[in-house]
């Protein structure tokens, strides 16, 4: 999964010790399960904590048009040291790792099994390129489909 996010306004805090950095989602493409998808838009709502971890909190559309996905994701990034300062200045992190919990709801029935199933994604954050790419595992193995 390919998400495209952009910056909705410039970083709100701080707070505390956290930086409130909303973004939108403004596309995307998911591979895997049948011909690649697109998705079609959602929001990000992130925090950056001064320990640099940028936790993030989801929610996208895939459009199928057997029916479409519901994605939800929350995790974070761990961005280096600075990128708390950085983000204060308005710039978001550049290629950092990322680990989310994801879960989807569909009625599409090449996708029905993953209703419910604890996903992980495992990736990366890049701030600069406007770009969160995840690799999206089960952490069950499914049952065989009929």
């Amino acid at each position: 999964m390919v998400i495209a996010v952009e910056g909705l306004a410039t970083p709100i805090g701080p707070a505390g010790d956290a930086v409130y950095a909303p973004m939108r989602i403004a596309g995307g493409r998911v591979r895997g399960i049948g011909g690649e998808k697109s998705i079609v838009g959602g929001t990000d709502f992130a925090i950056m904590y001064a320990d640099e971890k940028l936790v993030h909190n989801g929610n996208l559309v895939v459009a199928d048009p057997a029916g479409d996905i519901l994605v939800w994701y929350d995790g974070f990034s761990q961005a280096g040291e600075g990128a708390y300062d950085d983000l204060l200045e308005g710039r978001l992190p550049a290629n950092i790792p990322c680990r989310v919990a994801i879960r989807t709801v569909s009625t599409n029935p090449a996708w029905l099994f993953l209703n419910r199933r604890p996903l992980l994604g495992i990736g990366s954050f890049d701030g600069n390129a406007g770009t969160l790419k995840l690799t999206i595992l089960s952490v069950i193995e499914p049952a065989a489909r009929r």
